[in-house]
């Protein structure tokens, strides 16, 4: 029903009328939908026939919001914090704002928010912890009792994070796409939170000139590179201990000094954890910044054009010979004419849409996670971003070291090109020795990467790190850490 748009069915007398939910939607396209009220369950109150000047804002890991204007008197069914349906997707009446025309004309200015804002304003939750989480360990403590339940989740990445608690989830669930370097895809309808890897997908959709693009700007900006990243965690951890001794990120520069700048993301300990994110970072920091603003014909709506429905987050392709532009890349901000889907703007962007977010945290640190390995507080303070072993991504070959069995692998290393390597013989003992010297901290803590294959375990047999610490009183003691 309604989905033949304003010319039929759009009267007062007939939204009176008692008329049954049905899915789909009332409007199967946004071209041309109007807003209807709707209640708790989402069935139809009332169609606002008179609505106009309608327009969507959409930002990517952004904004969603619907605004249009309502001439009085208004139907008694629409008031502030009403619920919303435009075409498929859930809305809430955040502002009304009545007005009056030179004319003495009186109307109200709508302005609607999609409905997982809802999630800024919940009860407050406790700080929460999680140690080598998924994303969907973070849903199941963010989510119950919020009327929103995991949708789903395609992140395989994990963290380590603690949250300090508090009332604001929304703010939370943005600061997890950041962390996880995901976006969250939102279901009104069904109240469901989605995770996929950022990126978009690509939809196959073309602008060209003549056809459904209008226009086309580009702008080509600088002010935000950077060829050298120097990332900093908790306590001004670095990521040197797992970047080959170097404490930034760096591209070729043809600037002496290169354009540099600090990443605060105090959030992360884990120094591994702590250069994954800042790659992500760097990559929408170290060339220029160049953006394009497009004003487009939405075709879905004509018979035979349905495939060419564009979103926020899609990557589509723009063909421009007047700009001279030919580029694909990801829609990541939209403003789209209801009303004339034929005067709508977009701005795609070879950069991910939330890179202002991302520089902001250049000159802050993150505030709402803090990521928490699996050590006590008191280690943390007393960690030290020092590698006390040399040579000990065997880089020197056996230099430094007593080997007795062990072989470097050239072929694959984690923070460099090499490893040390040793291969099991039923009945024979296979050591890699070296001595430190720390003394000047009491609390040391232990890091290493490791990679098992087959294992298999003789009569007391075992694999693993032995740890043998001598006191200056003469005694020792011995730990072993096991690796299967």
């Amino acid at each position: 029903m309604y989905n033949t748009g304003r010319g039929y069915n759009a009267g007062e007398r007939y939204n009176m009328l008692p008329v049954p939910w049905q899915a789909p939607a009332w409007f199967t396209h946004v071209g041309h939908a109007l807003p209807v009220v709707v209640d708790g369950q989402l069935r139809p109150v009332a169609l606002l026939s008179k609505a106009h000047d309608i327009f969507l804002h959409e930002t990517l890991a952004g904004e969603d919001r619907l605004t249009f204007v309502l001439p009085h008197p208004v139907p008694e069914e629409f008031v502030v914090d009403a619920t919303l349906d435009l075409a498929g997707k859930i809305y809430r009446a955040m502002i009304l704002n009545h007005r009056e025309d030179a004319q003495g004309h009186r109307f109200v200015e709508v302005e609607a928010w999609a409905l997982w804002y809802d999630l800024s304003k919940l009860p407050t939750l406790p700080a929460q912890e999680w140690v080598n989480a998924l994303v969907s360990d973070i849903l199941a403590c963010l989510l119950p009792g919020s009327g929103w339940t995991a949708g789903t989740v395609s992140v395989a990445a994990r963290r380590s994070l603690r949250w300090n608690g508090g009332s604001n989830r929304l703010e939370c669930l943005r600061e997890l796409e950041r962390t996880f370097n995901a976006e969250i895809v939102w279901d009104t309808v069904r109240r469901t939170v989605s995770v996929v890897a950022a990126g978009g997908a690509d939809t196959g959709v073309f602008f060209l000139r003549g056809k459904n693009l209008r226009t086309a700007e580009a702008e080509i900006s600088i002010v935000e590179t950077v060829h050298r990243l120097y990332p900093r965690g908790h306590r001004g951890m670095t990521i040197a201990l797992v970047n080959g001794g170097v404490p930034y990120l760096e591209v070729p520069s043809p600037h002496n000094p290169p354009p540099s700048a600090v990443l605060l993301a105090e959030s992360f300990t884990d120094p591994h954890q702590l250069k994954e994110y800042a790659e992500a970072v760097f990559a929408t920091m170290n060339t220029p910044q160049t953006s394009y603003i497009c004003g487009i014909v939405d075709l879905s709506m004509l018979p035979g054009y349905e495939e060419d429905r564009v979103r926020v987050g899609d990557v589509v392709t723009v063909h421009d010979e007047t700009a001279g532009i030919s580029i694909k890349t990801r829609v990541v901000r939209m403003r789209y004419s209801v009303e004339k889907p034929w005067e709508s703007d977009i701005e795609l962007s070879t950069v991910r849409a939330d890179l202002s977010q991302a520089l902001s945290q250049v000159a802050r640190a993150l505030d709402v996670f803090e990521a928490e390995e699996s050590v006590q507080a008191r280690d943390i303070a007393q960690l030290m971003v020092f590698n006390h072993l040399l040579n000990s991504r065997a880089n020197d070959g056996f230099a430094y070291w007593v080997n007795d069995g062990w072989t470097v692998d050239n072929t694959q290393g984690f923070s460099g090109p090499a490893s040390f390597r040793a291969v099991g013989a039923l009945g024979v003992s296979k050591t890699l020795a070296q001595t430190v010297w720390p003394a000047h901290r009491e609390n040391y803590v232990l890091s290493l990467r490791a990679q098992t294959e087959n294992i298999l375990l003789g009569g007391g047999g075992k694999v693993g790190i032995e740890v043998v610490m001598h006191y200056t009183d003469g005694t020792s003691e011995t730990h072993f850490i096991s690796l299967v």
